[in-house]
Protein backbone atom coordinates (compact mmCIF):
# COMPACT_ATOMS: atom_id res chain seq x y z
CA UNK A 1 0.00 0.00 0.00
CA UNK A 2 2.83 2.43 0.88
CA UNK A 3 4.58 1.62 -2.41
CA UNK A 4 1.42 2.47 -4.37
CA UNK A 5 1.15 5.79 -2.54
CA UNK A 6 4.80 6.60 -3.29
CA UNK A 7 4.34 5.79 -6.98
CA UNK A 8 1.16 7.91 -7.12
CA UNK A 9 2.88 10.84 -5.40
CA UNK A 10 5.84 10.50 -7.79
CA UNK A 11 3.55 10.57 -10.81
CA UNK A 12 1.69 13.57 -9.46
CA UNK A 13 4.95 15.47 -8.85
CA UNK A 14 6.15 14.60 -12.36
CA UNK A 15 2.83 15.73 -13.84
CA UNK A 16 2.94 19.05 -12.01
CA UNK A 17 6.55 19.57 -13.12
CA UNK A 18 5.63 18.93 -16.75
CA UNK A 19 2.69 21.33 -16.53
CA UNK A 20 4.87 24.02 -14.90
CA UNK A 21 7.51 23.71 -17.64
CA UNK A 22 4.88 23.74 -20.39
CA UNK A 23 3.27 26.90 -18.98
CA UNK A 24 6.54 28.83 -18.64
CA UNK A 25 7.52 31.47 -21.17
CA UNK A 26 11.24 31.86 -21.80
CA UNK A 27 10.70 34.80 -24.14
CA UNK A 28 12.33 38.03 -23.01
CA UNK A 29 10.83 40.12 -25.83
CA UNK A 30 8.27 42.77 -24.95
CA UNK A 31 5.88 43.99 -27.61
CA UNK A 32 4.92 47.59 -26.91
CA UNK A 33 2.49 47.84 -29.81
CA UNK A 34 -1.06 46.63 -29.42
CA UNK A 35 -1.53 44.59 -32.57
CA UNK A 36 -4.57 42.68 -33.56
CA UNK A 37 -3.83 39.00 -33.10
CA UNK A 38 -4.50 36.85 -36.13
CA UNK A 39 -5.92 33.38 -35.85
CA UNK A 40 -3.14 30.79 -36.40
CA UNK A 41 -3.13 28.94 -39.68
CA UNK A 42 -2.05 25.38 -40.19
CA UNK A 43 -0.45 23.88 -43.25
CA UNK A 44 0.29 20.25 -44.07
CA UNK A 45 3.96 19.40 -44.61
CA UNK A 46 5.67 16.47 -46.25
CA UNK A 47 6.43 13.73 -43.77
CA UNK A 48 9.10 11.08 -44.05
CA UNK A 49 9.25 7.90 -42.01
CA UNK A 50 12.43 7.55 -40.01
CA UNK A 51 14.55 4.49 -40.61
CA UNK A 52 15.20 2.27 -37.62
CA UNK A 53 12.77 2.63 -34.72
CA UNK A 54 9.07 2.52 -35.46
CA UNK A 55 6.61 5.40 -35.12
CA UNK A 56 3.87 3.22 -33.59
CA UNK A 57 3.71 0.64 -30.84
CA UNK A 58 3.05 -0.26 -27.24
CA UNK A 59 4.82 1.63 -24.48
CA UNK A 60 4.03 -0.39 -21.40
CA UNK A 61 0.29 -0.28 -20.88
CA UNK A 62 -0.27 2.36 -23.58
CA UNK A 63 -0.38 2.32 -27.38
CA UNK A 64 1.12 5.38 -29.09
CA UNK A 65 1.37 6.37 -32.75
CA UNK A 66 3.29 9.43 -33.95
CA UNK A 67 0.97 10.34 -36.81
CA UNK A 68 1.29 13.73 -38.42
CA UNK A 69 2.95 17.15 -38.43
CA UNK A 70 1.54 20.54 -39.44
CA UNK A 71 2.89 24.08 -39.42
CA UNK A 72 1.11 26.95 -37.69
CA UNK A 73 1.81 30.23 -35.92
CA UNK A 74 1.37 30.95 -32.25
CA UNK A 75 -0.40 33.94 -30.72
CA UNK A 76 2.74 36.08 -31.33
CA UNK A 77 3.11 35.01 -34.98
CA UNK A 78 6.10 32.73 -34.29
CA UNK A 79 6.45 29.50 -36.30
CA UNK A 80 5.10 26.42 -34.57
CA UNK A 81 5.11 22.72 -35.48
CA UNK A 82 2.17 20.62 -34.31
CA UNK A 83 2.81 16.92 -33.80
CA UNK A 84 -0.25 14.68 -33.79
CA UNK A 85 -0.18 11.53 -31.66
CA UNK A 86 -2.69 8.74 -31.15
CA UNK A 87 -2.83 7.59 -27.52
CA UNK A 88 -4.72 4.50 -26.31
CA UNK A 89 -5.00 3.63 -22.64
CA UNK A 90 -4.60 -0.15 -22.30
CA UNK A 91 -4.16 0.05 -18.52
CA UNK A 92 -6.81 -0.56 -15.89
CA UNK A 93 -6.79 3.07 -14.64
CA UNK A 94 -7.44 6.50 -16.13
CA UNK A 95 -4.40 8.04 -17.85
CA UNK A 96 -3.16 11.27 -19.48
CA UNK A 97 -0.79 11.35 -22.46
CA UNK A 98 1.47 13.92 -20.80
CA UNK A 99 1.84 11.83 -17.63
CA UNK A 100 1.97 8.32 -19.12
CA UNK A 101 4.53 9.21 -21.81
CA UNK A 102 7.52 11.44 -22.37
CA UNK A 103 7.26 13.06 -25.80
CA UNK A 104 10.14 15.16 -27.14
CA UNK A 105 10.57 16.90 -30.47
CA UNK A 106 13.97 17.90 -31.85
CA UNK A 107 15.24 20.24 -34.56
CA UNK A 108 18.96 20.54 -35.29
CA UNK A 109 19.53 18.09 -32.44
CA UNK A 110 17.99 20.42 -29.86
CA UNK A 111 14.76 19.82 -27.93
CA UNK A 112 11.98 22.18 -28.98
CA UNK A 113 9.97 24.04 -26.33
CA UNK A 114 6.23 23.70 -26.01
CA UNK A 115 4.19 26.42 -27.69
CA UNK A 116 0.84 27.98 -26.87
CA UNK A 117 -1.86 28.33 -29.49
CA UNK A 118 -5.13 30.16 -29.17
CA UNK A 119 -6.97 27.57 -31.29
CA UNK A 120 -8.99 24.86 -29.58
CA UNK A 121 -7.84 21.25 -29.58
CA UNK A 122 -4.25 21.61 -28.43
CA UNK A 123 -4.73 20.85 -24.73
CA UNK A 124 -5.59 17.22 -25.37
CA UNK A 125 -2.37 15.93 -23.80
CA UNK A 126 -3.75 16.73 -20.35
CA UNK A 127 -7.12 15.05 -20.97
CA UNK A 128 -7.73 12.08 -18.68
CA UNK A 129 -9.00 9.03 -20.59
CA UNK A 130 -10.49 5.85 -19.23
CA UNK A 131 -9.15 2.32 -19.80
CA UNK A 132 -9.71 1.19 -23.40
CA UNK A 133 -10.27 4.74 -24.70
CA UNK A 134 -8.25 6.35 -27.50
CA UNK A 135 -7.59 10.06 -28.06
CA UNK A 136 -5.82 12.05 -30.77
CA UNK A 137 -3.40 14.47 -29.13
CA UNK A 138 -2.00 17.54 -30.91
CA UNK A 139 1.00 19.17 -29.25
CA UNK A 140 2.50 22.47 -30.52
CA UNK A 141 6.26 23.14 -30.35
CA UNK A 142 8.25 26.34 -31.07
CA UNK A 143 10.30 25.81 -34.26
CA UNK A 144 13.82 27.10 -34.85
CA UNK A 145 13.07 27.40 -38.59
CA UNK A 146 10.64 26.04 -41.18
CA UNK A 147 13.13 24.17 -43.37
CA UNK A 148 15.20 21.88 -41.12
CA UNK A 149 13.72 18.40 -40.47
CA UNK A 150 11.98 17.75 -37.16
CA UNK A 151 12.09 14.43 -35.30
CA UNK A 152 9.62 13.27 -32.65
CA UNK A 153 10.38 10.69 -29.96
CA UNK A 154 8.06 9.13 -27.40
CA UNK A 155 8.89 6.80 -24.54
CA UNK A 156 7.18 5.72 -21.36
CA UNK A 157 7.36 8.24 -18.49
CA UNK A 158 9.88 8.13 -15.67
CA UNK A 159 12.32 6.03 -17.71
CA UNK A 160 10.15 2.94 -17.37
CA UNK A 161 10.82 0.52 -20.22
CA UNK A 162 13.40 0.76 -22.96
CA UNK A 163 11.12 1.11 -25.98
CA UNK A 164 11.19 4.39 -27.86
CA UNK A 165 9.10 5.45 -30.83
CA UNK A 166 10.60 7.82 -33.40
CA UNK A 167 9.47 9.60 -36.54
CA UNK A 168 11.13 12.26 -38.68
CA UNK A 169 9.28 14.95 -40.58
CA UNK A 170 10.85 16.73 -43.56
CA UNK A 171 9.74 20.35 -43.84
CA UNK A 172 9.37 22.16 -47.17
Amino acid sequence: MKKNKKVLVGLMVAGVAVIAVACGDSSSKTDTKKEEKEKPTTEQVTKKEATGPTATGDLGKYYVAIQDFTLAQDYNGADVGIVQYEFKNNSDKNAMFMVATQAKVFQNGITLESAILSEDGYNDQSTDIQPGATIVVKVPYKLQDTTTPVSAEVKQSLGIGKDILKKEFTLQ
